[in-house]
Formats: C-alpha cells, sequence, structure tokens
C-alpha cells in the first residue's frame, strides 16, 4: 500500500513538472518565432538579445502557468486516485486529458503567435471581433490572408500528439517501477506535495495568492513583457472584459427609449445639435496668462482622501508638510472636491481619456479604440509638452503602460523600469518612485507633462515607516482619543495611517526639492478615491466621496477659485487654462475652476459632478440623500437642481459610453 501511495506521488508530480516544461517551451516558441524570426524584439539597432531579461521572461512566466498548471495537476490527482484499480481505463483516461491539454496550450500559443503578427500585442480585447462581428468573414479572412492556417493547424495536432505521446511514454515508464517506500516517506513526500502543489497554483509562499501583476517582476523589454504572461493569461483576461461588455449599455446610462441625439441635447443644452461629440466637447482658453510651467507635475496618490486633511485630523500630524503647502503663497486647495470614479482604474480612465468612467473597460480595448479627443496626453502635445506616465506598480496591471500610450503620452515608465527599488507588495514605495522621477526630468528635452500614479497607501500597507520620522505614537494616541476601540471601525490603526503620512511626505519632499531645482514646475496633487477606512463606521456622504485637490508652485498665485466645488474631470481644463495661450481649444466635459479676474467672488452654486456625488458650496447629494455643508440652509429648489445633475451624470456616462464604442458621430435621430 505505502508503495502505491509513493507512486501516486511521483506520477503528480511528473504530472505538474511536465507541463509546467511544455507550456514554458511554448513561450521559447513564440519569443523565438514573432520576437526573433519576425522582428517583435527589436534588437536590429545593437544586436544584443536581452537575455537576462529572457530569463526574466520565463521564471516569470512559470509563475503565471503555475496557476493553471497547479489547477490541472489537482485534477490529474482525482482522476489518478479515482481510477487507481483500473489501469486501463486510468491510461486512456489519463492521456485524453493530457491530449486536451497539450493541444489547448499549444493553440494558445500558435494563435497567440499569429495575433502578434497581426495586431503587434499579444491577445487583446481585439479578439472580442470573433463575438462580435461576423465570424464567416473573419474565418474566411484567416484561411485567406497569407497567415497559413491550414499549417499551423497541421503542426499544432503534430506537436500535440507528440506532446501525449511523450507524457504516456513517461507516464508508463513511471507505472512500471517498483518503488520501495514507507510510511515516513510517504508522508514527507505527502507535506512536501500538499505545500508544493498550492505554492504553484497560489504563486506567492505564503499561499494566499494575490494579483500576479504585482507579484511577478516583468522584464524592461517591451516584447517580452508582452510575452511574460503568456496565451492563457491573456485570453482569461479578454474573458473578463467581455464579461464586462456584457453588461454595459448606451441604454444603462441613459434609459431605455432614448437616443444619442436627444442625450445630447439635454447634456449640453443645445437645441440644434450638430452632428460630431467632438465639435460639442470643444472648449478654447479665455485668458491670456503669458505664463507656462516648463514641468507640470499631475499626482494622483493612491487613497488620499480629504478627511486626511481636516481640521479633525490635523492633531494627529499626518499630513502637517502638506499644510505647509496648501497655506503658501504658491499653494491653492478646493474647499470641496469630489470622485469621478470608485476605485482606481475608474479615475485613471477619466484622468487618461477625459471621458466618463464607467464600469467599461477602456483599457483593455487597446488597439480598437484610438487616441480621443479628449484624452490627456493629446492636449498637452498639442502645448507642446513631452507627456510621461509613471506608475509605481507593473505596466501590466489593467494594461496601463500599453493603455496610456495609446491616448497620447510619449513615455510610460512603471516598477519594472525602475530598477534597485524597494517594493512593496503593490509596486515600488512611493519615495523611491519619485526619486526616479526627479532623476528621470533632466533626460527628457523642453517642457513636460508627467501624470503620476502611486501604490504605497494601500492595503496591507506593508512600508516600514520608522525609517522616515513618522510619529507613529501621536498617531495612535489621536486614534484612542478620538476614535475609541470599541467604536472604532476595525479596518483602521496607527499603520495605515503612518502609511499615509509616509505617502503624504513621500510626495511634499518631491514637490519641494523639484520646485527648488526646477522652480518654473507647477504640481497638482490629489487622491483616486476615498480610502473606505475612515474611523468612524458611520460615514457622511462628503466624507466616503470626497478627496483633496492641491495646487502648487509655478503661477498659482496669480489665480484665484472660480468655483466652491469641482471634481477630477476639471482638473485637466484648469491646468490647461493656466498654461495655454489665449485661444487655445481642446476638449473637455470638465471646466476650469480657476480664474484670472481679481475681481471674481467664488460661485458656491455651481454643481461639480462625481461619480457617487453631486455637491456645490452648500450641499451634496448621492441620488438620495442631501447633506449641507458648515451650517448652509436648504433652499427650496435645491433637491431638484440636485437630481438633474444626478441625471446629467448619467448622461455624461453614456455620451463617453457612445465615444468609446461608437466615436463622435451621431448615427441615430
Amino acid at each position: 500500500m505505502a508503495n502505491k501511495i509513493f507512486k501516486i506521488y511521483v506520477q503528480t508530480f511528473s504530472f505538474l513538472v511536465f507541463f509546467l516544461i511544455v507550456s514554458s517551451l511554448c513561450r521559447v516558441g513564440f519569443i523565438i518565432h514573432s520576437g526573433i524570426i519576425n522582428k517583435g524584439l527589436n534588437i536590429a539597432e545593437n544586436n544584443i538579445f536581452p537575455f537576462l531579461d529572457f530569463l526574466n521572461t520565463i521564471l516569470a512566466g512559470l509563475r503565471y502557468d503555475g496557476r493553471i498548471i497547479g489547477s490541472l495537476t489537482l485534477i490529474f490527482l482525482g482522476l489518478y486516485t479515482i481510477f487507481i484499480i483500473q489501469n486501463k481505463t486510468k491510461f486512456i483516461l489519463l492521456c485524453i486529458y493530457s491530449f486536451t491539454i497539450s493541444f489547448f496550450i499549444i493553440t494558445a500559443t500558435v494563435v497567440n503567435d499569429t495575433y502578434f503578427f497581426i495586431y503587434n500585442d499579444t491577445f487583446n480585447i481585439i479578439l472580442l471581433g470573433a463575438v462580435f462581428d461576423d465570424q464567416t468573414a473573419i474565418f474566411q479572412t484567416a484561411l485567406n490572408s497569407g497567415y497559413s492556417v491550414p499549417l499551423k493547424l497541421f503542426f499544432i495536432m503534430i506537436f500535440t500528439i507528440f506532446t501525449t505521446y511523450l507524457y504516456a511514454k513517461l507516464y508508463k515508464n513511471i507505472e512500471k517501477k517498483q518503488f520501495k517506500s514507507n510510511t515516513k516517506l510517504n508522508v514527507f513526500t505527502g507535506i512536501f506535495l500538499a505545500y508544493l502543489i498550492p505554492f504553484i497554483t497560489s504563486s506567492t509562499l505564503n499561499l494566499q495568492g494575490g494579483d500576479l501583476n504585482y507579484i511577478v517582476t516583468l522584464p524592461e523589454n517591451n516584447f517580452l513583457k508582452k510575452a511574460t504572461p503568456g496565451a492563457i493569461h491573456d485570453l482569461d483576461r479578454v474573458n473578463r472584459a467581455y464579461n464586462k461588455i456584457k453588461g454595459e449599455s448606451f441604454e444603462k446610462y441613459a434609459g431605455g427609449g432614448e437616443s444619442i441625439a436627444n442625450v445630447l441635447k439635454k447634456y449640453f443644452n443645445h437645441i440644434n445639435i450638430q452632428d460630431n461629440i467632438s465639435m460639442l466637447m470643444e472648449k478654447e482658453v479665455s485668458f491670456d496668462n503669458h505664463k507656462q510651467a516648463d514641468h507640470i507635475f499631475l499626482i494622483i496618490m493612491e487613497s488620499l482622501s480629504e478627511y486626511h486633511l481636516s481640521h479633525e485630523f490635523e492633531e494627529s500630524g499626518i499630513s502637517k508638510s502638506m499644510y505647509k503647502l496648501i497655506n503658501s503663497e504658491n499653494g491653492l486647495k478646493v474647499p470641496i472636491f469630489i470622485q469621478n470614479g470608485y476605485g482606481t482604474i475608474e479615475t485613471l480612465d477619466l484622468m487618461v481619456t477625459g471621458l466618463y468612467s464607467t464600469y467599461f473597460p477602456v483599457s483593455e480595448m487597446i488597439g480598437k479604440i484610438s487616441c480621443f479627443d479628449s484624452s490627456t496626453g493629446k492636449i498637452f502635445k498639442d502645448l507642446g509638452y513631452d507627456t510621461s506616465f509613471y506608475y509605481f506598480g507593473s505596466s501590466a496591471w489593467r494594461k496601463v503602460g500599453s493603455y496610456v500610450l495609446s491616448q497620447g503620452f510619449n513615455q510610460s515608465y512603471a516598477m519594472e523600469n525602475m530598477k534597485n527599488k524597494t517594493r512593496s507588495t503593490w509596486g515600488i514605495y512611493d519615495n523611491e518612485g519619485f526619486d526616479f522621477i526627479y532623476d528621470d526630468i533632466k533626460n527628457h528635452k523642453g517642457k513636460t507633462f508627467n501624470m503620476i500614479l502611486t501604490t504605497s497607501n494601500h492595503p496591507p500597507y506593508d512600508i516600514n515607516t520608522k525609517s522616515y520620522n513618522i510619529d507613529t505614537q501621536k498617531i495612535e494616541n489621536f486614534l484612542d482619543e478620538k476614535y475609541p476601540k470599541n467604536k472604532r471601525y476595525g479596518g483602521i490603526n496607527s499603520q495605515i495611517l503612518s502609511v499615509t503620512a509616509y505617502s503624504i511626505e513621500s510626495v511634499v519632499d518631491f514637490v519641494e526639492k523639484t520646485y527648488t531645482k526646477y522652480p518654473k514646475s507647477l504640481f497638482i496633487i490629489t487622491g483616486d478615491h476615498f480610502d473606505r477606512i475612515h474611523p468612524s463606521p458611520v460615514r457622511d456622504i462628503y466624507t466616503s466621496t470626497s478627496i483633496p485637490l492641491i495646487m502648487y508652485g509655478y503661477g498659482v498665485k496669480d489665480i484665484k477659485l472660480k468655483y466652491a466645488a469641482a471634481s477630477h474631470k476639471d482638473i485637466v481644463p484648469t491646468i490647461v487654462e493656466m498654461n495655454a495661450p489665449l485661444g487655445f481649444k481642446y476638449h473637455s466635459f470638465g471646466d476650469s475652476f480657476i480664474t484670472y479676474d481679481n475681481n471674481s467672488l467664488i460661485d458656491y452654486e455651481r454643481i461639480a459632478i462625481g461619480a457617487q456625488s453631486i455637491a456645490n458650496g452648500r450641499f451634496i447629494y448621492n441620488g438620495e440623500n442631501i447633506e449641507y455643508f458648515n451650517g448652509a440652509k436648504q433652499k427650496k429648489n435645491d433637491i431638484n437642481i440636485a437630481k438633474e445633475y444626478i441625471n446629467k451624470r448619467n448622461d455624461g456616462r453614456a455620451i463617453s459610453w457612445y465615444i468609446v464604442n461608437k466615436g463622435y458621430e451621431i448615427n441615430s435621430p
């Protein structure tokens, strides 16, 4: 009995290793054919093969493959154990199983290779043409477009049969062997496999799994970066995007029976609607500022919330350095600022494309969408800026690296570009990411526009803050006094707020030293979304939907606030108003919230539109409840106006969905 149990272990281990090797060889084949033969690696200039990046691709690729092969190994173990007595049936069944796996892995790789040849990318959302487009036409195109489909099908079958033959031979050789085992060896081997398979499947030492985009370090080479996850992982991404797309529609936001023309009339208040949405979004700079910053830094901080900078939390000390920026002559803070995204990707969609964010996976549609007229990278490129995007996490997350390049940014940098930097779970430590940017600015000629997305202020908050002079004890005393543990929301503690303080200190340190070196620099600092962990279990609407907006640096002392309330979609128009010449035209759903008119008074009635709420200088409304600020009195028409702007938000989302999926031309009456 002990010998049979040990044989089960050996067969299971052999199956796992065999198909990990098969997956790796398929990845190598893809690199050889698409990368070297078809020049995807683009090494013609220096003729040097990036061997270290190649090695990184293979090792990192094993972690992606492990999630699939590890799960398939558990199925193998179940089949082998169930049919352990029926040797002939078991052999036939496992051969069919290995044939199916081999066929799927090899087919996915070969098709991915062809896909790369056509689109210069691994599987992305364009693949959904096979679902949404004319399947017959696609099939005919594949057969008659010089892609050698019949030959590739032949090779798929040959390689699949050969792989199955090799596995069958390995399986039979193990079955023939007479293993001598005992209870002690079986227990040891069983424990080893019981840890190995979950380890391979989760790709982490702690068996908890996690997002591989942050666990795995990708190579720097762009082609190898795309090759690392593998065809099956990319297919899974496309499938997830498809499931999201199925639930999204124009009608979801506009309401049943509404046409795009009617929605546009409501949103833009036009009676004689024009036939192009882009024209309706066009804006023109109204002030001749005669100033233009040399360097613009739009810093989107992970989970920076308005309450972090509130008067109440001033006692905790977490934002003391940020207050210095706000209170200086070169600083400014918008009183009421609300978020335009539920999470990071929704906010990023708006900040990158200029369109209202929906759950539609815009970042997954690279290759199918062109650069939008309202895209931030395009606008600042038109203004003569060298545009760069910096993300302290992995560029594989939501394909953000390729996404921003498709939307007008000249360069995209992520943690794989930031060598020898300390990493937490979600990416490069904020202070070290900013160090990279500070050193990188000199490599760009002329004026620069830089969008920056940080990562450190994020669960599990695994940043060692002791090295950054953060007074954790002061923070703990503040929490204990203001929010006793028996009444406090359980998800917050002094470590979390210490990481928040560290993240803020990192930003302020970068701002101060960069402004000293480049005095014609403008900094805009905001958060991506409310951090969801305010210490009070009961939060008002403003607390749970607001983030701060701080401006600092060149030209800030010359401006005044025009509105008391704003949102993410108003950031880019504000920066444009400060840095573009009179008459410069651009496209946006937002409005500048600053003015150069010294006689202008702040408008407290103008409504800012956010993702979960709308607000002005007196109240905030989330579609159900209305709350007033600082003792403001309710006016007769407040609730009707609030509902009108909630509907306008939905119209903006419907228009944005239409632009992404159908373009700017209006096709319906």
